[in-house]
């Protein structure tokens, strides 16, 4: 196996780390650590996408049995009632007219 020692004219390890990251890495307590690291400006933001995804969680579980009733009624044709329709056209120009 070749000796790769030579390759480069850098120095190699801790020599190159910046002044201060050492003495952080070595303490113990862990919340002191990151008060000496973290900036006053430092911040998150969340995409849309991961709001989405907030959002379904905390929608309440499906009722399997109501849309069982529902897909079983589309399917004998008796769910698409002329009271329905109605309703349904009632509901639409209400979110128009909002």
């Amino acid at each position: 196996m070749p000796d790769i020692s030579s390759i480069g004219h850098g120095s190699v390890g801790p020599v190159n780390r910046p002044p201060g990251l050492a003495s952080s890495l070595r303490r113990s307590d862990t919340k002191e650590a990151t008060e000496t690291t973290a900036r006053p400006g430092d911040r998150v933001e969340l995409s849309e996408y991961s709001r989405l995804l907030d959002q379904l969680r905390h929608l309440p579980d499906v009722r399997q049995d109501l849309v069982r009733t529902i897909r079983d009624a589309i399917t004998q044709g008796t769910y698409e009632t002329p009271q329905k329709l109605g309703e349904a056209i009632e509901r639409l120009f209400a979110e128009l007219g909002e």
